[in-house]
């Protein structure tokens, strides 16, 4: 977040969650960005926007690579409390390592790394092997990184 985004640590209004859920589903790319930048920062400050999820999730199926990044915080953050809801996002994460930037890449693969879910770790696991193989030095870094870390990988993978 740059400089400018302290406005989205305001103190939250009664109505901010239906407010916030209509906004991530604005038409316009910059409003539904703000509405994803106030939910990180509510969930920042401790307020609970688990409901959000699936709203939240449906913002990750975009170009902008600063969207993606919060909406990849944000499933960091609640997968674990809503596992069955984390499922959706699998389908994104595949396509998204194989992005033509390695940067969306490498997003993913960490991502993929920190979401502690056992019932979406068996479905990231083939993105996390090709990511290993990768051209891109920094994907392959990434890729590494996740394997060694997290444990409840290594069950899944044929290492």
């Amino acid at each position: 977040m740059s400089g400018h985004d302290s406005k989205y640590f305001s103190t939250t209004k009664k109505g901010e969650i239906p407010e916030l859920k209509e906004e991530l589903h604005a038409q316009y790319k910059d409003k539904r960005k703000d509405a994803v930048k106030k939910v990180i920062a509510a969930m920042t400050v401790g307020k609970d926007v688990s409901s959000l999820f699936t709203d939240v999730v449906n913002c990750m199926q975009t170009e902008d690579l600063e969207l993606k990044k919060l909406v990849y915080l944000y499933l960091i953050n609640y997968a674990k409390s809503e596992p069955d809801l984390a499922i959706l996002a699998v389908n994104t994460f595949v396509k998204d390592s194989q992005d033509p930037n390695p940067l969306i890449r490498a997003l993913a693969v960490r991502t993929m790394g920190c979401i502690r879910v056992d019932k979406i770790t068996e479905y990231l696991c083939d993105p996390l092997q090709r990511c290993l193989k990768d051209d891109d030095p920094y994907v392959r870094k990434t890729a590494a990184i996740c394997v060694s870390k997290p444990t409840h990988l290594r069950s899944f993978l044929p290492l």
